[in-house]
């Protein structure tokens, strides 16, 4: 007997001037987790991008279900605190 996940797909898409679309996606147990994998994610890219010298909140990750609607956007800005 073949097994059938029932989790949900999401697709974590970046835009950052330019769109680079996430093909496979994963499976996620909500929203609230692709959300989280995506603030994770934004912070990762972050952290590199200010080893380098730069840093753009305006970038984002476009969330997209099964279906290939938008669900939910991650701004950079909004998945990082800025105090000073």
């Amino acid at each position: 007997m073949l097994f059938r996940s029932t989790l949900p797909r999401y697709f974590l898409s970046l835009r950052d001037g330019e769109f680079l679309r996430d093909d496979e996606g994963q499976e996620f147990a909500s929203l609230d987790a692709a959300r989280d994998t995506a603030v994770r994610g934004a912070r990762e890219i972050m952290a590199e991008d200010v080893k380098r010298g730069v840093l753009s909140l305006g970038d984002s990750v476009e969330i997209t279900d099964e279906n290939g609607q938008r669900v939910a956007t991650v701004v950079f800005r909004d998945a990082i605190e800025i105090n000073g």
